[in-house]
């Protein structure tokens, strides 16, 4: 993978604040309700520092701004510091699913630099620019890393432990619960042995973006920017892809029209017809006020994903338009009711092994194919990118 490097990041100080209220999901999984109660939850919560403090006001140039100054007071009144060396971070977070399990997800936090796709980091989603656009005005605007770019490898704990380098390393910054009760746990590995050691012990191993990729583009567009010495590295927390608290979730697809467009039947009957493989992995199409139709898929890397395959069908038939995407079945279900015609489509999820060999291969995804979780929360560790890294 390219250079994973220590930093000298800023966090919450303990004894100021409790850097639980300060931690809040990811921008792009914060609706307005949500977006309400991180407010309400705490007047330090860092959805201060990404979407502002107004819930209804469309996001831009000055909300960009306030989000900046939010940020700078809270590091200018002493609620935020700086480590005083760089440092890399044993991060976990403990969980429960949507079952009700509770799990938990160990990893590395620290900054990688950007580098070009393939270069030790590999991708798997398409990029949308015009999200890739808004996180450059963002990022030009507040000055503040774009935020946690989640990556995947397989080895990495056994990697770890080769060179002493276990989950219980360094020294422990904080427990605590956020505003959803999930537990997160910061420990501080600042030893200049270690930290080499772990620089070097990164270095050759190939990862894959799990989520962020428009968070790692941003970072490349930036890197040449003299404006923004720090924008060509971005935080990252570094996971193993096979282990127990680390779930990929599929995302399915809802499409709808008006009566006299299309025949749901005949849809279901198509799609059916291209993409029954007879074996392999359940899934199940529904239509409004009809069964629902199971169906099997081998999923192989010898062709593209389910996801792909169903993209190519739904465009051969024509004018169906742009699916919605729920994670969750009752949401699907839900939009389904409400339309006159339409076809869900409830996918099986990407296996880990699957997932790992396509990206290696090089196959990109259509948008919205996987969904990781648990998300990586911002606020953990922040980083200014108009300055360079101090060393």
């Amino acid at each position: 993978m390219p250079k994973m490097k220590a930093i000298r990041g800023l966090r919450a100080r303990p004894d100021v604040v409790d850097p639980g209220v300060v931690i809040c999901p990811p921008y792009d999984v914060i609706a307005p309700d949500l977006h309400q109660k991180l407010l309400d939850h705490s007047p330090d919560n860092a959805v201060r520092w990404t979407l502002g403090d107004d819930p209804a006001e469309t996001v831009g140039e000055d909300v960009f701004h306030r989000c900046s100054a939010a940020l700078r007071s809270a590091f200018d009144e002493g609620k935020l510091l700086r480590e005083q060396n760089r440092c890399f971070y044993r991060y976990s977070i403990q969980y429960r699913s949507e079952s009700g399990e509770e799990q938990q997800l160990d990893g590395v936090l620290a900054a990688v630099e950007a580098l070009p796709w393939g270069e030790g980091v590999f991708r798997h989603e398409e990029i949308r620019p015009h999200t890739v656009e808004r996180l450059v005005k963002q990022a030009r605007a507040t000055g503040i890393d774009p935020g946690v770019v989640m990556l995947t490898c397989d080895g990495l704990e056994d990697a770890l432990e080769a060179v002493d380098i276990t989950r219980d390393a360094g020294d422990l910054v904080f427990e605590s619960q956020d505003w959803n009760g999930d537990t997160h746990t910061l420990r501080r590995i600042d030893d200049p042995e270690q930290v080499a050691a772990m620089e070097s012990t990164l270095a050759p191993m190939p990862s894959a973006v799990a989520d962020g990729h428009h968070r790692y583009t941003t970072a490349q567009t930036l890197s040449a920017d003299t404006d923004f010495p720090g924008a060509g590295l971005v935080m990252a927390f570094l996971c193993d892809l096979h282990q127990p608290g680390l779930r990929i979730r599929p995302t399915h697809r809802v499409w709808t029209w008006e009566s006299g467009e299309y025949d749901s039947k005949k849809v279901r009957g198509r799609l059916v017809e291209a993409l029954d493989d007879g074996d392999g992995d359940q899934w199940c199409i529904e239509i409004p006020g009809g069964d629902s139709v199971t169906l099997n898929c081998r999923q192989d890397a010898t062709r593209p994903t389910l996801a792909r395959r169903l993209e190519d069908v739904v465009d051969e038939i024509g004018g169906m338009g742009t699916p919605a995407t729920p994670h969750e079945i009752k949401a699907g279900q839900q939009l389904l009711t409400e339309a006159e015609q339409g076809v869900f489509c409830i996918l099986p999820p990407v296996s880990r092994g699957e997932f790992w060999t396509r990206v290696l291969a090089g196959e990109i995804f259509p948008p919205k194919t996987t969904f990781f979780e648990p998300k990586i929360s911002n606020g953990v560790v922040i980083r200014f990118i108009d300055e360079r890294e101090p060393s």
